[in-house]
């Protein structure tokens, strides 16, 4: 915590949640009600407060400023620890007056050094040129970022069990849905959870409050092998083999899950990154 003027900066606590939250949505509203923001940070397994600071002024947040943790590829060999800014906002009555500049720095001196020595980011090009490079101190790549897709859009995972719940339904699914009670986690690594359930009706794509009785762990290249585009059965054994894919549950339940991959495999289908 140190302070900058009449404003203290510090990390997230859980009761600033909700004025976070708040003031993002104010300031960007494809937040939709906070929903995003607790899709991007709460629930993100990597989530961390300590890489959220805060600016408050006598009790009340005016600025905030989030970092996500990110493994960093600099080349084939070379992967380090890094930190990819995200979204900053300031409350419209304390700008320029040092309060998102004031928050950077608070960032950068609990993080930077020998264990996060990467902070990138995707600017706007016009917030960049006033505020990124000449307040905050960020030097343009040399070159252009081309395109940035989030991770993973689970999003059209849903779309797609609600379409198969509507084959199911009317008798058209591509294979038959005997009795059968499983709900699955698919962990990815960088990426939200996404808990399934399925039975004779079709998929329940928001199982929340169930309890997994498989949990699938692999990262976004190895998803490839659940969809069924990395070699079939022969990618999935190598997968396991290698250990970029996990299953763990009851050898009846994951028996149960295998009998029923093709039912993942529809509702993985199609470009979901």
């Amino acid at each position: 915590m140190f302070m900058d003027g009449s404003f203290v900066c510090r990390s997230l606590r859980e009761e600033d949640d909700l004025a976070v939250k708040a003031l993002i949505e104010s300031i960007f509203p494809i937040f939709l009600g906070g929903k995003f923001w607790d899709w991007k940070y709460l629930q993100n397994p990597d989530f961390d407060r300590s890489f959220v600071a805060v600016a408050e002024e006598n009790g009340k947040i005016v600025g905030c400023n989030h970092w996500l943790h990110r493994e960093f590829k600099i080349s084939s060999s070379i992967v380090v620890n890094a930190a990819l800014g995200a979204d900053i906002a300031v409350v419209p009555e304390y700008r320029k007056k040092g309060v998102g500049r004031a928050l950077i720095y608070f960032l950068r001196s609990q993080h930077a050094g020998d264990k996060l020595p990467v902070m990138y980011m995707f600017a706007n090009p016009e917030l960049r040129k006033r505020f990124h490079t000449p307040v905050a101190g960020y030097v343009p790549a040399p070159g252009s970022t081309v395109l940035y897709t989030k991770i993973l859009n689970w999003n059209k995972v849903k779309a797609n069990a609600a379409t198969f719940n509507e084959k199911v339904k009317r008798g058209l699914s591509g294979g038959r849905l005997g009795k059968v009670d499983l709900t699955v986690d698919f962990r990815v690594k960088n990426a939200p959870l996404l808990r399934l359930h399925l039975d004779e009706r079709g998929v329940e794509a928001d199982a929340s409050g169930r309890r997994a009785d498989v949990t699938v762990s692999s990262d976004v290249a190895t998803l490839r092998v659940v969809k069924g585009e990395g070699g079939g059965r022969l990618g999935l054994v190598g997968a396991l083999l290698m250990r970029r894919l996990k299953f763990r549950g009851s050898v009846r339940k994951m028996f149960v899950f295998y009998r029923n991959l093709w039912v993942f495999r529809e509702i993985f289908s199609g470009k979901i990154t």
